[in-house]
């Protein structure tokens, strides 16, 4: 179990937001080029580089989270007893993952509302873009019940 969360997120999110950053640098740069060089800019730049940058969001705090570098307030954790600490990292990590339930269910009610919806410039289908949020709500979930898993499994061991 643990190999298989570790190549989802680890080679596939990491890689994800690579990629995605990848075509939104490209495209925000093409627009730029064409906008100085033909002095008339590509339309579907402009809305490729923003549907990239709502996945690279998305895919990014996901994968933040995972390697844990996201904003938190340890000032408060850090005055708390061992026992308080560890109740505390299992309420965050349920947060998480009730958090992550909210916005796939959430995201994925939104995908029905916006299934017949085309892009303005790209005609493409708006599902595309928003698929970002149930995606990224289910990846949250996963990862929650992964690193709960290992907090009380870690705090079993330490205890014992």
């Amino acid at each position: 179990m643990k190999k298989m969360i570790h190549i989802l997120y680890d080679l596939v999110v990491d890689n994800l937001v690579r990629i995605v950053g990848i075509v939104m640098t490209i495209s925000i740069l093409c627009q730029i080029g064409t906008r100085l060089l033909l002095k008339v800019p590509f339309s579907w730049t402009d809305e490729l580089a923003r549907f990239s940058f709502i996945w690279f969001c998305f895919l990014g705090s996901v994968m933040t989270l995972r390697h844990n570098m996201h904003l938190g307030i340890d000032y408060f954790e850090s005055k708390m007893s061992p026992k308080v600490k560890f109740y505390n990292r299992i309420f965050v990590y349920a947060l998480v993952i009730v958090f992550g339930a909210f916005v796939a269910f959430f995201g994925t009610m939104l995908l029905e509302i916006v299934s017949i919806q085309k892009s303005p410039v790209m005609r493409m289908p708006m599902v595309y873009v928003y698929m970002a949020l149930p995606i990224s709500g289910l990846l949250y979930a996963i990862l929650g019940v992964d690193m709960l898993y290992h907090h009380i499994k870690e705090g079993k061991s330490a205890a014992a």
